[in-house]
Formats: structure tokens, C-alpha cells, sequence
């Protein structure tokens, strides 16, 4: 690790421990609803930043790509849940959709171990 980011993970680490339950709120995820789910995410990449990335078209298209390879497929909200095609199929699996600022975490129960990630503005590929 280089001194600067060093520097800035100690001052990070200081702010936290000054300002209480910073930490805690930091790291709290809240489970969004249908409406949530459609403001947050239509238009917008879910991704984990190097190796896998989701594209919700605003006309229920799923774009994804990973380890170079691309599929599409088709998403939408049941339940207040989102709901995506595997590639190879027209079955959707419908997930419960928790953020924290723009971390996100997806799964289908909580027993099930989250796809996280995060969402960002569209990348133009």
C-alpha cells in the first residue's frame, strides 16, 4: 500500500472513531420496494466493477457481461422484487434488492448467500 492511500485509510479510520455510529450507519443496508427498485436501478449498471456488469434498459431488456462475454436477457419488478433471466433462459429469478449508498446486495431469501455489487451510472460500451 502506498503511503497516500495509507494516509487516507488512517483518516478515514480517525473520522469514523470521532464521529459516533458513523461506522455503524455506514454499513447499514435497507431493503428497497418496487418503486425504489425502478428509481434506483432502471437505466443504471449493477455491477462489481472488474469482472461482471448488468444493464437494466428502461424497456426491460437485461444487458450483462462477464469475463468477456456478453448475453442478453429481460428483468422486471414482481413483489417488490427484481426479477432477471440466466443467461440461457427465460425463467426469471426474483431477487429482494438492499442498498447502502450505492452498494448493493441481491438475493432471493436470507438464507441465500447475496450477489453484491454496486450501482453506477451507465457505461456506454
Amino acid at each position: 500500500m502506498t503511503h497516500s492511500v495509507r494516509h487516507a485509510v488512517a483518516c478515514t479510520i480517525v473520522a469514523a472513531a470521532l464521529t459516533p455510529g458513523l461506522a455503524a450507519r455506514a454499513d447499514e443496508f435497507r431493503l428497497l420496494d418496487g418503486k425504489q427498485i425502478r428509481a434506483r436501478m432502471v437505466g443504471k449498471d449493477i455491477t462489481d466493477g472488474p469482472h461482471w456488469t448488468m444493464y437494466l434498459r428502461p424497456d426491460g431488456a437485461l444487458v450483462s457481461s462477464e469475463a468477456g462475454s456478453s448475453w442478453t436477457g429481460k428483468w422486471e419488478i414482481r413483489n417488490d422484487r427484481l426479477c432477471i433471466s440466466s443467461p440461457g433462459s427465460t425463467a426469471l429469478e426474483c431477487n429482494q434488492v438492499w442498498v447502502s449508498g450505492t452498494n448493493i446486495r441481491m438475493r432471493a431469501n436470507k438464507d441465500q448467500n447475496p450477489l453484491e455489487g454496486m450501482v453506477a451510472v451507465h457505461r456506454n460500451n
